[in-house]
């Protein structure tokens, strides 16, 4: 296991890191475990920028050849899946890519694994690209994305058979689909599952689940450190001699308070492949939360409003942490502090986002945009 990084042939005006610090993190198993999605590289200074597990397998001439074109293609395949992320919009990305190299953008790369044989060149890599460069030229494109990770969502799926619920069977297809499904999961919004064992089956129990027992939900959710829930039930039924089945999907806060219906498929007649129509729902539920998300936190490259605001603060560390926030979130293009005095300050932000792009951004910081009575708008923490 390696980290490499990128230094690119052609002059270009960047720095490449001469040393990288590995920090090495150990995976305890505990009765709770995760099943989360695997492919944003969290060694990015910026995830959502990143790509893991990038299998390549190069045959050419030489294993020289094959390793330096299997990088290339690594990077490309890369830059492919961060675009898709950040546009949700293929046409889009493809265009983009027509017009920019992967190479312009790597910050650097890390071999997980690699075999180099005669000709032959095997390894799965994973690509961080970097983000200021790239959102640089998705505005220089006039192009709106998205780029801010969804607070964690635990999916609760649970299968209502005829002889009861089930929530944490390993051969089920619709339970199985889900964990799949999370394990595969590309987007912006972090889905998480608990995994399937003993000590969840008995204190979470699919009785409880299916029922959206509050106190079930939170300990759920307190298991998983989510601050969502997705509870997902499928159910086979017949009406007449005619098998249904029928998908509910419903949201709800770590709190066990419901927030929005976001699947409701009543009596869908049962063909021949009925796994085929459960991957449907799935996909349906899944691209339904995707999508949201995305809308709701585009960044709009071309178009900025100005908004000024009052920052109070109870310490020098207070304030350096808000201006800390003010320019790490890429929904404030710019900002200037126009006041300043033991109590806060007043500062003027270029906003590049929506309304709830804003305000989804702060949260992250712990922090909220609200209007006085008057009108004047005011960032301070929850």
């Amino acid at each position: 296991m390696r980290i490499v990084p990128f230094c690119p042939s052609s002059p270009l005006p960047l720095r490449c890191l001469c040393a990288v610090v590995l920090l090495v993190a150990l995976l305890v198993a505990v009765p709770g475990a995760l099943i989360t999605r695997a492919h944003a590289f969290e060694q990015c200074p910026a995830p959502q920028f990143g790509v893991e597990a990038i299998a390549i397998d190069r045959s050419e001439s030489t294993a020289e050849e094959a390793q330096s074109l299997g990088i290339q293609q690594a990077a490309r395949i890369g830059f492919q899946r961060v675009l898709l992320r950040l546009l949700r919009d293929n046409a889009a990305a493809s265009a983009f890519i027509e017009g920019h190299e992967p190479d312009q953008f790597v910050d650097f790369y890390h071999i997980a694994k690699e075999n180099s044989l005669e000709g032959r060149y095997i390894a799965e890599l994973d690509y961080c690209f970097q983000a200021q460069r790239l959102r640089a030229a998705l505005r220089a494109a006039d192009l709106q994305w998205a780029e801010l990770i969804s607070p964690r969502i635990l999916v609760l799926p649970v299968w209502l058979a005829p002889d009861g619920a089930r929530a944490w069977q390993a051969d089920n297809a619709w339970l199985a689909g889900w964990r799949d499904a999370v394990a595969k999961a590309d987007g912006l919004v972090d889905f998480t599952l608990l995994a399937p064992t003993i000590i969840n089956e008995r204190s979470l129990r699919a009785e409880d689940i299916v029922a959206a027992d509050p106190a079930t939900l939170r300990r759920a959710a307190t298991v998983a450190g989510a601050e969502q829930i997705m509870l997902v039930i499928a159910q086979l039924d017949y009406v007449g001699s005619k098998q249904v089945l029928t998908v509910d999907g419903t949201l709800f806060t770590d709190k066990a308070e419901e927030l929005t219906v976001l699947a409701k498929m009543v009596d869908r007649p049962v063909f021949d492949n009925l796994d085929l129509q459960l991957d449907y729902a799935r996909m349906h539920i899944l691209g339904e939360l995707e999508t949201g998300w995305h809308r709701a936190n585009i960044i709009q490259g071309g178009e900025v409003r100005e908004i000024t605001v009052e920052v109070p603060v109870a310490s020098l560390r207070d304030w350096a942490a808000r201006l800390d926030a003010f320019a790490s979130l890429a929904v404030i293009d710019s900002y200037v502090v126009r006041q300043l005095d033991m109590r806060g300050g007043l500062v003027t932000l270029n906003m590049v986002g929506s309304d709830a792009a804003i305000s989804n951004a702060l949260a992250t910081r712990n922090l909220r945009l609200r209007r006085r009575d008057n009108g004047v708008g005011v960032i301070e923490p929850f």
